[in-house]
């Protein structure tokens, strides 16, 4: 899991964001930087491999944690870990438009941290972690395979248009085509076959 460890801190106290870089580089991680507002988050993630971001919800400037995290899940959805003083229900109900995969109220401890950090990572990289049948993409074309791939990482097909610059009915037409050679009927079915049971 340390494989993913590099991680980016949205905080507008210095001292809590220090000891947060601190408590982060003991339990194996990378700090890649601290931000205290969205500028300078938007500056860093697009500068860095950033694997999961910590984020407190009120932050410097125009726009709060919440607002920043939907603005940088624009760019690259990457999973978030919100960290507050504050566990009202219109706060929590706000995080869930954006990629929350934890929510920590302050003051936690490194064991608390530690735990939210691994699951986090283990739920949204959890393919990552799985055996591909390189056996059953053997049968496929390299733009086959990149679809197949992209569609293992829950990209749309519209999604999957955009990022490999095609339309989306080219998307369509080797999707079809995948799921004729492969002999599966739905693409659920294909990502069973994907990855080695």
């Amino acid at each position: 899991m340390k494989a993913y460890k590099n991680i980016l801190i949205i905080e507008d106290e210095l001292l809590i964001a220090q000891d947060l870089s601190y408590l982060l580089e003991d339990l194996g991680f990378k700090c890649v930087g601290i931000a205290k507002n969205f500028e300078r988050a938007m500056f860093l993630f697009n500068t860095n491999d950033v694997h999961l971001i910590l984020c407190d919800i009120n932050i410097d400037g125009d726009k709060d944690g919440i607002e920043t995290i939907f603005e940088l899940n624009k760019i690259r959805n990457v999973p978030t870990i919100y960290l507050s003083a504050y566990s009202d229900h219109e706060l929590i109900t706000r995080t869930t438009d954006t990629s929350t995969y934890g929510y920590l109220v302050k003051p936690y401890n490194e064991r608390s941290l530690d735990v939210a950090i691994n699951l986090a990572l283990n739920k949204f990289y959890q393919n990552d972690f799985k055996a591909v049948n390189d056996d059953f993409l053997s049968n496929f074309t390299s733009r086959e395979i990149e679809i197949i791939k992209l569609l293992a990482a829950g990209k749309s097909s519209s999604e999957i248009a955009d990022i490999l610059f095609i339309s989306p009915q080219t998307v369509s037409k080797h999707r079809s085509n995948i799921l004729k050679k492969s002999g599966c009927k739905s693409s659920t079915e294909l990502l069973h076959q994907y990855y080695k049971q």
